[in-house]
């Protein structure tokens, strides 16, 4: 198998048994924030079990690091990820959902010289979400604009630094342009891209961070308004925090000391106090492996970390909502162990213990998201196999398709709304849910009603003149799990 270990950039790239490979959304936090306003107010029933199925897809060699997003604006949910090629050119591996948790063959678009790391964003401002890429023995940065149907342009290509391995996005200037980081392992620095706005970057600047720098993370972890970032170092087994300047420089790193051989980093507000945390996983030499979570204070320092234990090598990190409980839960893929933790949040940022399940072998990268059911909770998995040509695609068994509309809409002051939810399970072959449905006005709640065969109404007239966001959140039963339905935007006329 095929790892990357940092050495000076005067040396020759070494390839041996180890690790490394996934970050999660920088967006996790936000949007989980979003699902928790939203959520039903009702005590929820947890599903009997934990449980996926799975299913694999054909991919290029040596699949790394995954994004899930809608490329082609359909409102399925889609995933890319990178394909390391053994170092040579490499390619970037499209697979476009077809919302019931398959997914079309991939298509291929070229980058440079051993892909690593992948984030997803409009990098342009022309509403078309774009791929970009840190190619690790290319010693540069790709840059892929989307045509906003799935497809992409041909790259094109930025000198980086040495051994650049992960990449992320934020507005590092304050001008609501994407900018660009990536972690260059080779000489011990993050590279800076700027947007010129249209697409195109400047050349790189560097800021030194700890040893080794695996994988980078972004937030704005002081409040200041300015975007932050964590870098983790590998070498230290430390997560080096550069607070931003607000013109796309950043301080000296401050260094939080994580478990040993942190790989990936990502940030989410796991304890759902309003402040950004961190969440290292920790490669351990291959041995059994952590979890590391360091709560946020919300002034750009964080609390020691707390270990969670997961498998054997953990090199690959996703945060989701699995249970449909609305906390953040954990997926780390174990390296080593050939399987995928997931750990279950309590909410106050400490997590019940792993369960795991079996993968391919050398699981890597990970993208959550929900590809077989709309609405919020029971994320599914997509996971890359390092040593494999394939991607697997694990579905959330308790998962349930949420979907909720009105008439008439839009309506009168004073006139009569009908809202519908039917809620089935995602997967086929399931039994039809039972439960309880609320009703929800932004945070207010409207009202909650028995689900029968499947569907659930509640009507009002009460709503006031503009327009409401209205959700409808489902209880959960022995058999599936609690879930959200999309937004539906009510609008009430004079």
């Amino acid at each position: 198998m095929f790892t990357k270990t940092p050495v000076a950039s005067s040396q020759v790239r070494v390839f041996i048994v180890s690790i490394l490979v996934f970050a999660s959304m920088i967006s996790a936090g936000l949007a989980q924030q979003s699902a928790n306003s939203l959520h039903s107010s009702g005590k929820h029933v947890a599903a009997a079990k934990l449980n996926f199925s799975s299913k694999s897809y054909t991919d290029g060699t040596n699949p790394q690091t995954v994004v899930v997003a809608d490329f082609n604006k359909d409102g399925k949910l889609d995933f890319a990820n990178v394909d390391y090629s053994g170092g040579n050119a490499g390619f970037v591996s499209v697979f476009l959902g077809n919302g019931d948790g398959t997914f079309k063959p991939k298509v291929d678009y070229a980058v440079g010289n051993g892909p690593d790391g992948l984030a997803v964003a409009d990098v342009d401002g022309d509403g078309n979400l774009d791929l970009v890429v840190a190619n690790d023995t290319g010693s540069s940065v790709s840059v892929l604009l989307g045509n906003g149907d799935g497809t992409f342009k041909p790259h094109k290509d930025y000198p980086a630094g040495s051994f650049p391995h992960w990449i992320a996005v934020g507005d590092f200037n304050g001008d609501g342009k994407p900018d660009l980081v990536e972690t260059n392992e080779g000489d011990n620095t993050i590279g800076v891209f700027l947007n010129n706005g249209d697409g195109t970057f400047k050349a790189m600047k560097t800021f030194p961070v700890s040893q080794y720098p695996y994988s980078v993370s972004v937030g704005d972890f002081n409040d200041d308004g300015n975007i932050d970032l964590a870098v983790t170092g590998y070498q230290d087994s430390v997560v080096s925090i550069l607070l931003g300047n607000g013109d796309g420089t950043f301080k000296s790193h401050v260094d939080y000391q994580t478990g040993t051989s942190p790989a990936i980093v990502a940030t989410a507000d796991i304890n759902q106090d309003g402040k950004l945390d961190l969440v290292t996983v920790n490669y351990s030499n291959g041995t059994t492996g952590t979890a590391s979570v360091l709560l946020g204070k919300g002034d750009g320092t964080f609390q020691t970390h707390i270990d969670s234990t997961v498998g054997l090598g953990p090199d690959g990190l996703a945060i989701g909502d699995f249970n449909g409980d609305g906390i953040p839960d954990l997926a780390v893929a174990n390296l080593i162990g050939n399987s995928m933790s997931i750990l279950l949040g309590k909410g106050d940022g400490t997590f019940q213990p792993h369960v795991d399940f079996p993968t391919a072998k050398f699981p890597l990268g990970m993208g959550a998201g929900g590809f077989s059911h709309r609405g919020s909770g029971s994320d599914d998995l997509a996971v890359t196999n390092d040593l494999a040509t394939a991607v697997r695609v694990f579905l959330n068994e308790a998962a349930t398709d949420i979907s909720l509309k009105s008439s008439p809409n839009p309506s009168k002051k004073g006139e009569a709304v009908v809202f519908t939810a039917s809620v089935k399970g995602a997967l086929k072959g399931k039994t039809a849910p039972t439960g309880k449905v609320t009703f929800k006005d932004g945070s207010k709640k409207l009202g909650t009603v028995n689900l029968v065969n499947g569907s659930a109404k509640f009507t009002t007239n009460k709503l006031a003149v503009g327009t409401h966001k209205i959700a409808a959140g489902y209880s959960g039963d022995a058999n599936f799990n609690p879930g959200q339905s999309p937004v539906l935007r009510q609008k009430v006329n004079p």
